[in-house]
């Protein structure tokens, strides 16, 4: 962990580097790279195989040579969650959480009108839970080898499932 060269004990983040982007990021890259199926392909759905736990749907949204964007889904005998919106960065092998709620989903479209600050601890507090729940995901035996092409046409969509 890197922590603050004046402060040993500062209250802030143990991720926070203020030369880099966080630590945490690349945690995060290294995590998706042990539960994201190896070949991943622009449009594709992918769905969990694992039994006796709650579906996990996958959708490639755009796969580009340095960036891909993905949205996670979990289906539920009762209905599906919130999206989990998520931007991979493969040259710099980073990855952060765009959004997952719709109130997160407007303050990052509102840019510019909203204060430095609030875009700072959403997007720390966003890329926390990120974290968290990679680690909860693996733990729990979700992992690269546990995924099902569901779809490979771009209208049938993660919405339809």
């Amino acid at each position: 962990m890197l922590k603050s060269k004046n402060k040993p004990s500062s209250s802030k983040s143990q991720y926070i580097n203020q030369q880099c982007v966080s630590i945490q990021h690349e945690d995060n890259f290294q995590l998706f790279s042990l539960l994201l199926p190896t070949q991943l392909f622009n449009g594709n759905t992918y769905q969990s195989s694992l039994t006796n736990k709650p579906k996990l749907f996958l959708e490639v949204i755009n796969k580009y040579k340095y960036t891909s964007e993905l949205v996670f889904k979990y289906s539920f005998d009762f209905g599906n969650s919130e999206e989990i919106v998520v931007k991979l960065y493969h040259d710099a092998k980073v990855a952060e959480i765009v959004y997952c709620t719709d109130l997160q989903q407007f303050i990052r479209l509102l840019g510019p009108k909203i204060c430095p600050k609030i875009h700072s601890e959403t997007r720390g507090s966003l890329n926390t839970f990120l974290n968290k729940w990679l680690c909860f995901l693996l733990q729990n035996n979700y992992n690269k080898n546990n995924w099902d092409v569901l779809c490979k046409n771009q209208n049938d969509t993660i919405d339809k499932l």
